[in-house]
């Protein structure tokens, strides 16, 4: 089985979690891959062993760098589509529906990460909802990455329930990226990681954190790892609540260098309203990190009891939980235990076997893809 990827996430990522996800598939495919891809400066792609890519001026802070590599790499996808040397089509992101004209009949499977721009459209003005409908119409299958997504892409896309199957993240403590110098962290703190903006919630975490007793936040500090410097409101949220002088973001962080920040923290607090996976979760099971998440979305299904929770617009509730998240050492120790537990249901090489079950069922079928598709044959059962 021969599988073509496009360009798409490696263009418009060095790093993260999507560009990460394709690059798993490619390292743990049992199918041969093409990843048609020019010119990428993406972290994960740095050997070479899946593309001839070049890099194109990494360390230059250059003004339309990014439109250069797109030309080319669109370029190069659309070439190899066209060469029509493969048996399934994946495209990286379904921001743009450019092969849907050169897809002919070859099978297409996409993976739908989450439906944020869909039940946030205040905060995605610009995005196309009926590029993406038409892009699912014309899937063979849709991948999504957890339960609670699988039910956001049946209540808001024209898709049937055969098309659809959840197939989750995996977890590997992989150091993409050289450590780089220590980061001067506090000795006590909680750590939230990523974006802080809009559904993150992160204004939550602020507010949870000023309502904690005076005994608990002594020494405390909460350490920010990416999503860039604190904006005027947050550091006048932090001024509000007493928190600006506890409060350090570093970023961007490597691998080597968020693996510690989550071993040494306290906690990991995740008060997002909304995630299709939540990978940030995997990463602190993985450095024995205790976990804080909002009681939304996927965050049950990956978690379970691994973690505790919060009602995401309640700070009291979960100031009360990090209280006896930071207090209760058996407590502790017991989340770590049950984390370690979870992550033997996440692996990328149970992703990869399941992934390659839809790409067979996908080359099954014969009939064009769309509502009036008759019967979608399920995905093969497989033994794990």
């Amino acid at each position: 089985m021969r599988v073509l990827y496009d360009h798409q996430a490696f263009t418009l990522q060095d790093f993260g979690g999507v560009s990460r996800y394709h690059h798993e598939l490619l390292c743990h495919a049992n199918w041969q891959s093409e990843l048609a891809v020019a010119l990428s400066n993406n972290l994960y792609l740095r050997d070479r062993k899946y593309s001839a890519h070049r890099t194109f001026l990494p360390d230059v802070a250059l003004r339309g760098r990014w439109r250069v590599i797109k030309h080319f790499n669109h370029r190069a996808s659309v070439q190899a589509l066209r060469r029509g040397t493969f048996d399934v089509f994946h495209p990286t992101l379904t921001d743009n529906d450019y092969f849907l004209d050169l897809l002919e009949d070859r099978p297409l499977v996409i993976t739908l990460h989450d439906m944020i721009p869909a039940l946030f459209p205040q905060y995605y003005t610009d995005r196309d909802g009926a590029m993406l409908e038409r892009i699912a119409r014309r899937a063979n299958r849709i991948i999504t990455v957890s339960e609670h997504t699988r039910a956001d892409v049946l209540r808001l896309l024209p898709v049937a329930p055969e098309q659809v199957c959840v197939v989750h993240h995996g977890h590997a403590d992989r150091d993409y990226s050289a450590g780089g110098p220590a980061l001067p962290t506090p000795e006590r703190y909680v750590l939230y990681t990523g974006s802080r903006a809009l559904y993150k919630n992160f204004s939550c975490l602020l507010e949870g954190l000023a309502l904690l007793p005076p005994a608990v936040a002594a020494g405390l500090h909460v350490v920010c790892a990416g999503g860039g410097a604190f904006t005027t409101a947050e550091q006048e949220l932090l001024q509000r609540t007493g928190w600006a002088k506890r409060a350090h973001q570093f970023g961007p962080v490597s691998d080597a260098q968020l693996n510690t920040l989550y071993r040494n923290a306290l906690a990991f607090v995740f008060p997002s309203e909304y995630e299709g996976f939540g990978l940030p979760i995997l990463e602190a099971f993985g450095q024995q990190c205790p976990v804080l998440l909002s009681h939304a979305s996927c965050f049950p299904e990956i978690a379970q009891e691994a973690a505790l929770y919060h009602h995401p617009h309640q700070p009291a509730e979960l100031a009360q939980q990090l209280e006896r998240l930071l207090m209760d050492a058996p407590l502790r120790q017991d989340l770590i235990r049950m984390g370690q537990l979870r992550l033997l249901d996440f692996t990328w090489q149970q992703t990869a076997r399941r992934t390659r079950a839809v790409y067979e069922a996908a080359t099954q079928d014969i009939n064009r893809p769309g509502l009036s598709l008759p019967v979608v044959p399920p995905i093969p059962a497989l033994e794990l």
